[in-house]
């Protein structure tokens, strides 16, 4: 219709002028007033041509600043239908094969993830519920790394899903970065190798979670060829209420955060799950869902043994059986906890409690939290996040800069922290004494 001629313009308006009725709308039609008006008959709404071009002119300005970033960007809308790419997107699907979920104008991302190669399905899947969390207003954004089995591409990619909220639905900006080289730039090892890589994989991962390396040495070797090393990202999403739990993880230097949700979308954190544990220890109680969602917060490795082997190892091996109820007891002491301690203490010392959790679990000072998921992890409002990080950072305790936080005062912090801090150390230290 813009490149329609002057005459076939001036008909359409003549025609769409026809469906105004009332004389003030006609005043205002005829003064240029009016962007659109109602064909009952259709029930659609039609555009004039001033803003059918006036839309275009938006999209295509839009489209330009798009272009002009040198990172690989896409937009969604609230169905996820991507409405525009950038050059940049472009160019890499094409040098990619088409890899990483290389969507283009007029595609849904959620059909695009169900048919990406069977070797892909996991992370097309853990992309999928990111945006959906996105789209829905469960999350602001969330990233997720992406492995390519294509030949002849970079193996690496990592997803940002960000949310555009306005007064209608949220659309969504998706970029995505490349990383890693691609297969041809890499040896590949001799068989012998590649045993030898994931058997040494195995064992620091193990050496880093407490509750495998409290095995004896044999019943550790009989579980060995069923674990396999992870990688668990920030933002994925291990375990939903009421799904099933598939698998197991023993974190190493990751952390996951496990959460009860309200009314389907409030979430609240109920415990906190780091190298001293696992994820799915329900198992061994006889459950076979999962109550809580279990959400990866610190990036970092982990062991999955799949549900079936973990059982009939838990079955045949005293030492698991110990291990796993010993960590399950002080889980249940961590939450109870948690639930007297969001009632009855101040905002900051509970953040001060968090923090330290956090960073033993981590085996590190540093790590990168929002203050947004800060006030879900504290079931408080994102300004009193805001004011306790504040207090912590001006007594020099901490350093919170654009979501990375480190621990500066570590014997400080401690003293800052509510007694619930102390007193789960204590019930720890009592359980390992007694071990």
């Amino acid at each position: 219709m813009l490149d329609a001629p002057d005459k076939s313009q001036a008909a359409f308006a003549q025609w769409v002028r026809r469906l105004v009725t009332g004389a003030a709308e006609l005043r205002a039609f005829d003064a240029g007033e009016i962007d659109a008006v109602m064909d009952r008959d259709s029930g659609s709404a039609v555009l004039l041509p001033e803003a059918q071009s006036a839309l275009h002119d938006s999209n295509r300005i839009a489209l330009s600043a798009l272009d002009a970033l040198p990172g690989e960007v896409c937009v969604l809308d609230a169905n996820g239908v991507v409405v525009m790419t950038n050059k940049a997107w472009r160019v890499a699907g094409a040098a990619h094969e088409r890899s990483g979920l290389d969507v283009r104008a007029g595609e849904n991302i959620f059909v695009a993830c169900g048919d990406v190669p069977e070797s892909e399905r996991e992370c097309a899947a853990a992309v999928s519920d990111a945006v959906r969390q996105v789209l829905t207003r469960m999350r602001r954004s969330l990233s997720y790394g992406y492995v390519c089995h294509a030949a002849r591409t970079r193996p690496l990619c990592e997803f940002t899903i960000a949310g555009v909220a306005g007064d209608g639905p949220v659309t969504a900006i998706v970029t995505r970065e490349w990383d890693g080289e691609g297969p041809r730039a890499k040896k590949t090892p001799r068989p012998a190798t590649r045993r030898s890589s994931k058997s040494s994989s195995l064992l620091q991962t193990a050496e880093k979670n407490h509750l495998l390396a409290s095995l004896p040495a044999a019943d550790y070797a009989r579980m060995e060829s069923g674990l396999e090393p992870v990688e668990l990202t920030f933002g994925k999403v291990l375990y939903e209420p009421g799904e099933p739990m598939d698998a197991v993880y023993f974190p190493g230097n990751s952390l996951v955060s496990l959460l009860t949700l309200v009314e389907g979308h409030r979430a609240l954190e109920v415990g906190l799950v780091g190298r001293e544990g696992m994820i799915g220890a329900r198992l061994a109680l006889g459950a076979a869902t999962s109550t809580v969602r279990a959400l990866v917060l610190g990036t970092g490795t982990a062991m999955r043994m799949s549900t079936a082997r973990f059982l009939k190892e838990f079955h045949r091996s005293p030492a698991l059986q110990r291990a796993l109820f010993q960590f399950t007891d002080l889980l249940m002491i961590q939450i109870s906890q948690t639930a007297a301690c969001n009632r009855f203490h101040i905002v900051e010392s509970r953040l001060a409690r968090w923090l330290l959790m956090t960073s033993e679990r981590m085996a590190s000072p540093e790590f990168h939290l929002t203050h947004e998921l800060l006030a879900d992890m504290l079931g408080v409002r994102r300004e009193g996040v805001t004011v306790a990080a504040c207090a912590l950072q001006q007594r020099k305790l901490i350093s919170y800069r654009r979501g990375d936080i480190t621990i500066v005062d570590t014997p400080g912090l401690k003293a800052a922290s509510c007694s619930c801090y102390r007193y789960m150390q204590v019930q720890a230290a009592a359980r390992t004494n007694g071990r």
